[in-house]
């Protein structure tokens, strides 16, 4: 990939009268770009928007401005999904979880993607008193341990988002998405392939004997 254009965007660029260009952006500690971008290989452009907030290296004189967050807004991102196989009440909220990850709204998104976990809970019949509580639940009855870890890490980033307001980067929470993602495949998705497989065989099976 590479960058062909960055624009200031917020706060713009402004004329003033018959004097010079003055950008407003020169006293303030925070600005967001645009940035447009293009593979060198299929040539297809993303645009993305860049927040910045002004920064004080050790050693350095003067404030420089450092990446904060980062978003494509085009193509418009794809929210994830979850498999057919998922249950209603979890696939709904891992859909407002996405959704709101796509919208690039961190904090919100931690929360969702803790509520889908909790519901995961639910689901599954988990006792105790709190979340933790109920993964431990589902841990002693043999449970995968990379399941009740990936289980673990969504609640506590919701805890994070919910309670100390704690925003994580998008690739940050994009990892969240995935791993809640592989535990409805672990938990949903493979035994209802595994059930689908073995229904063919017997069904072949039963047919041969007819013959």
């Amino acid at each position: 990939m590479k960058r062909d254009h960055t624009e200031v965007v917020h706060p713009r660029h402004v004329q003033l009268g018959g004097q010079r260009s003055y950008d407003p952006t020169a006293d303030l500690d925070r600005r967001i770009t645009e940035e447009a971008w293009s593979c060198t290989y299929c040539k297809r452009v993303t645009l993305e928007l860049v927040w910045w907030a002004q920064k004080q290296d050790p050693g350095e004189k003067q404030p420089t401005f450092g990446e904060v967050r980062r978003r494509v807004i085009w193509p418009e991102p794809v929210p994830r999904k979850v498999g057919p196989e998922v249950p209603v009440k979890v696939s709904d909220l891992f859909d407002e979880a996405a959704r709101t990850e796509s919208a690039g709204a961190m904090r919100l998104a931690g929360a969702g993607y803790r509520a889908v976990v909790e519901e995961i809970c639910k689901d599954r019949g988990a006792s105790g008193r709190t979340l933790y509580d109920k993964i431990t639940d589902l841990e002693s009855r043999g449970l995968p341990a990379d399941v009740i870890q990936a289980l673990h890490e969504a609640r506590m980033v919701g805890n994070d988002s919910l309670h100390d307001g704690l925003e994580y980067a998008a690739d940050e929470l994009a990892d969240i998405a995935e791993l809640v993602t592989e535990v409805t495949v672990i938990l949903y998705v493979q035994p209802a392939q595994r059930a689908r497989l073995a229904a063919a065989r017997q069904a072949r099976r039963t047919a041969h004997k007819k013959k």
